[in-house]
């Protein structure tokens, strides 16, 4: 299905890249360029929680998503959150993940920019690893929820696998504090 928008045709079709036989699947939107080095890491990223038999679903980006009338149709489940009007680059299960890459050799300041960057997309991240130890990114994303950011999980993408890095098990309140997984 083809959707005119104000500047070009966005081909909202979309195709099965991969089935396992525990039900997992990752589907693709026909309008991504599935040529980019982003798409493969995202892509990797979808091959993992599909392989535990969830549905992965990579999404495109949409420039002006007030002004698109197809960003309601593949990101409508964002209203009334803090992300209405982004484009998380993949949802897992109905659940909006973002998936954050590094560019220079500062691995701290990569580490910060890939948790800010993410963060404004989705309370949930696959970010790059950057070289930092387990505890050092634990303790600065305790920091983080401490200033009050909403952060539910941060899965870390290795060359070969997804790990987890943080989850949050308790309700965000004032009185509780999330738990860490330290793998």
């Amino acid at each position: 299905m083809a959707v005119k928008t104000n500047r070009h045709v966005m081909d909202l079709s979309t195709e099965v890249l991969t089935t396992f036989p525990n039900g997992g699947v990752v589907v693709v939107f026909n309008c991504i360029d599935r040529t980019t080095a982003d798409f493969a890491r995202i892509f990797s990223s979808a091959m993992f929680f599909a392989k535990q038999g969830k549905r992965v679903v990579l999404t495109p980006k949409i420039n002006v998503p007030y002004k698109n009338p197809t960003y309601d149709k593949i990101y409508g489940t964002l209203r009334g959150t803090p992300y209405y009007g982004k484009c998380p680059d993949f949802q897992v299960d109905g659940v909006w993940y973002e998936h954050e890459g590094f560019t220079g050799n500062n691995p701290k300041r990569s580490f910060r920019n890939m948790c800010s960057h993410g963060l404004q997309q989705s309370e949930r991240l696959v970010i790059e690893d950057c070289g930092l130890t387990h505890s050092y990114m634990i303790r600065s994303l305790l920091g983080r929820i401490e200033r009050n950011e909403h952060i539910k999980e941060v899965w870390l993408r290795t060359e070969k696998d997804l790990c987890l890095l943080f989850k949050s098990r308790k309700p965000m309140t004032q009185s509780s504090a999330p738990e860490s997984t330290n793998p």
